[in-house]
């Protein structure tokens, strides 16, 4: 595991951010799937942050190719924490905790969706953009502006018994109905295999089980008191 270029990857990312220490932690299971949950500190204050640049794909790889190797090693790990100064020094520790990573995973698991509609509309948007299927629109700047395609949305994604994933992706606009051949990412697709075998098994005393999760999205974010409106996990 190159540490130095890892740092320096997660440092950059968050140079813009006010912090006096950068904390990067990652939780895996025994799969091998992971979660990371990032927090920067200033004067005392704790704020959440988002690892979804997919420039920091390659280096997440590194710390879970690091993990495979240790995994059935006495210095076995599931937890891996980097600690980052303002100034770019840093320290790294890993280290074995059972109560507590169940819990950090079913506190990811249960606003997954959040992630899941996030990057259904990133991915929606930069595919009919590409494929000039967004209605535009000079402003009075005479610049030119995107319009919405779609109204609200419902995807729907199975693992079959292959464990593949299959989905659907409807969108309406002013009641009209359209099926979208959108093509996933495949971190995309790898997060919902990742969230399939993490809540039917490390979390299965917890989570019901399931093969299919349907999303209905309004274009815009869902708050997780109206999570049971708008998300279910069904088994067919």
């Amino acid at each position: 595991m190159k540490e130095q270029e890892i740092v320096k990857a997660f440092y950059d990312y968050y140079k813009e951010f006010p912090y006096d220490t950068l904390e990067v932690k990652f939780i895996f299971t025994l799969g091998g799937s992971y979660d990371i949950y990032t927090f920067y500190y200033k004067d005392n204050n704790k704020n959440e942050g988002t690892l979804d640049g997919r420039e920091l794909y390659t280096y997440e790889r590194q710390v879970h190719e690091y993990f495979e190797t240790k995994i059935d090693s006495i210095d076995q790990f599931n937890i891996v924490l980097y600690t980052i100064k303002e100034d770019g020094s840093y320290s790294i520790s890993c280290k074995w905790e059972s109560e507590n990573a169940n819990q950090n995973l079913l506190d990811y698991a249960e606003v997954f969706y959040r992630w899941v509609n996030d990057r259904m509309m990133s991915m929606i948007f930069e595919f009919e953009k590409d494929n000039n299927l967004v209605p535009t629109q000079y402003d009075s700047d005479g610049d030119l502006e995107y319009l919405s395609s779609w109204d609200s949305g419902i995807f729907t994604f199975h693992i079959n018994e292959k464990n593949n994933l299959e989905y659907k992706v409807v969108l309406t606009q002013d009641g009209k109905e359209r099926i979208l051949d959108l093509p996933l990412k495949d971190y995309f697709v790898e997060g919902i295999l990742d969230h399939y075998l993490v809540t039917n098994n490390e979390l299965s005393n917890e989570w019901k089980p399931w093969n299919t999760m349907i999303l209905k999205s309004n274009h815009n974010d869902i708050p997780h008191y109206k999570r049971g409106e708008f998300v279910s996990y069904i088994l067919e």
